[in-house]
């Protein structure tokens, strides 16, 4: 069913700070106790250099009450400053997935999914019975105005499973384990908009059923093109689920911060999918990739398989982007080789898909690992961009002390086409915050990142940020040294601070020193760094305040510099 809706909302005012740091600048939305904004999506660059932000918002009555998502978008000019927001509330609805943006004819278009409400002390259940929740779930494309205003709104409507479990995971979780509709990715293509979505079944499967993958193509004025139920390999001995027997038995957890994602090629689309077994069940393996005609009917599937030290495991949350010379970048969190049971790394990874490889596995063209320290962890959601046709950018989140209340900062790497190190910075150290990454994105003149600050107390709430950082940022020659840190960027970071018995310095630089002084200027420790993390043994040092410093060039130029605590 499709319907046209003429309607306009009403714009809310909440605090949004824009704090600059010569070039670069940073916007952050500080939330309230009745009302707050997340970042999590995309951001798209509009053609007068401006950004386009979809996002979510949340309102309760009182502060103990759970404040679920509606769909929202905010527009910032390219130097930073909010230019307009909105949020597209619906009684009974809210959203669970990511919204994508678009602008075309010059025009803006927000794509978003509605699903059922059925968090029973959810504020947005005030407005309908919360005991006859609604029985559809929306695929929503509303055209913008330049103030954002909705002027004209396009819907799709099909039934979801209304059933309510009242236990175990659906308690903690009710949204996303009941039926609903839930978008995760969609983009431009010959000026139409392509995109997949689930249509899942309340969470007590395999009881219910099945949820069920689909594909669409939609114009620009919400007509349905083409939508066709995905036929899926489910890796249980090359046996192909038939369409009317829906798509998957997951359950929508697994989709949850971008489980699946969906790249376009000159023949069709590949479906990334984590995890999941492998034909005959002969290697489990860490994921898989279904090759789709641009009817979206299946061609092939073949299994990804890393031949590294990360064999047999399976790929957590992931990025893809796809390269300029037929190839897939996936950014991932693994299961350490080290400690499996309780670490996690980060790995990037270019994989060679080609439809006409002759193997039935997708192997890594090369790849990089970016271990953590014991009981440290990354973000579930790294994240990767091209920065040019020779270069790429890559982004995650490393803590300092896991659930303790050390920093945590970002690792944003430019690297080659290799994946060699060109940069590497840290964002946020010693700032006194929890950084958590989402996105990384290339614009004219830039990178953005989105990402959020939390306290080290966690009664304190996140604030969603958008940061740029300029394209001079990526240099870091010698005589960039000084912009880098003009922007709040660092080129190494001790850790943990305070520490004990042992000082790691992390860097991307190589063949720098490190130097290492007491509070009376003399020199405890000295060598040269050739590695990504160079731990010195501190355990025969007073306890303290020491400062430590990197230099290049046979020690003429000091690169980075900061205080390090030893504890007893």
């Amino acid at each position: 069913m499709i319907r046209k809706v003429i309607l306009l909302t009403v714009l809310m005012s909440l605090v949004g700070i824009k704090i600059t740091y010569s070039q670069e600048w940073q916007f952050s939305i500080e939330p309230d106790s009745l009302e707050g904004y997340v970042f999590y999506e995309n951001v798209t660059e509009l053609s007068n250099g401006n950004l386009l932000i979809p996002c979510s918002h949340a309102i309760r009555n009182t502060p103990q009450e759970y404040g679920t998502m509606s769909p929202s978008i905010m527009l910032l000019s390219r130097d930073g400053e909010e230019l307009a927001r909105n949020y597209f509330f619906r009684p009974g609805y809210c959203t669970i997935s990511f919204g994508q943006v678009f602008e075309k004819d010059n025009a803006l278009y927000y794509l978003t999914a509605y699903t059922p409400e059925h968090t029973k002390n959810c504020f947005n259940n005030h407005f309908e019975n919360s005991d006859n929740p609604p029985s559809d779930g929306k695929l929503v494309l509303m055209k913008l105005d330049e103030q954002l205003n909705m002027e004209e709104c396009y819907e799709h409507s099909w039934p979801v499973d209304t059933y309510e479990d009242h236990g175990g995971e659906w308690e903690i979780y009710p949204n996303g384990f009941s039926g609903n509709i839930y978008l995760f990715t969609a983009f431009e293509e010959d000026g139409n908009i392509v995109g997949a979505y689930w249509k899942s079944v309340s969470y007590d499967n395999p009881s219910r059923g099945n949820d069920t993958l689909f594909f669409f193509r939609m114009n620009f004025d919400g007509e349905m093109l083409l939508k066709k139920v995905a036929k899926v390999d489910v890796g249980k001995g090359n046996r192909y689920l038939e369409e009317e027997e829906s798509a998957n038995d997951r359950g929508l957890k697994t989709n949850y911060f971008r489980g699946d994602h969906f790249v376009s090629t000159d023949y069709g689309y590949i479906f990334y999918v984590k995890g999941d077994g492998a034909p005959n069940n002969s290697y489990l393996g860490a994921g898989r990739a279904m090759y789709y005609d641009k009817d979206f009917n299946l061609l092939r599937t073949r299994y990804v398989k890393f031949n590294n030290p990360y064999h047999g495991e399976t790929i957590g949350d992931f990025n893809v982007c796809r390269s300029n010379h037929n190839t897939t970048y996936l950014s991932s969190q693994m299961r350490s080789p080290d400690d499996p049971s309780g670490d996690e790394d980060c790995c990037l990874y270019e994989l060679d898909d080609d439809i006409d490889a002759e193997s039935n596995w997708i192997h890594n063209v090369n790849y990089i690992h970016r271990k953590t320290d014991e009981w440290d962890q990354p973000s579930f959601m790294s994240s990767v961009d091209l920065i040019d046709d020779n270069s790429l950018c890559y982004v995650y989140e490393l803590y300092q002390g896991l659930g303790g209340n050390l920093d945590s900062y970002l690792v944003i790497e430019h690297l080659d086409n290799n994946l060699d190190t060109i940069s590497t910075f840290y964002y946020g150290v010693d700032d006194g915050m929890k950084e958590a990454i989402y996105n990384i994105k290339r614009v004219s003149d830039g990178v953005i990142i989105v990402h959020d600050k939390t306290g080290l107390d966690i009664d304190y709430y996140f604030s969603s940020c958008i940061t740029k950082f300029p394209a001079t940022a990526f240099g870091f020659e010698p005589d960039n040294i000084e912009e880098a840190h003009a922007h709040n960027l660092h080129l190494a970071v001790a850790y943990p601070n305070p520490g004990g018995d042992v000082l790691n310095i992390r860097t991307g630089l190589r063949n720098a020193t490190l130097q290492v002084y007491d509070m009376q200027g003399r020199i405890v420790h000295q060598q040269i760094i050739t590695d990504e993390v160079t731990s010195v043994d501190a355990s025969k040092w007073n306890s303290g305040t020491y400062i430590w410093k990197l230099t290049v060039n046979n020690e003429q130029l000091t690169v980075e510099e900061g205080k390090w605590i030893k504890e007893l």
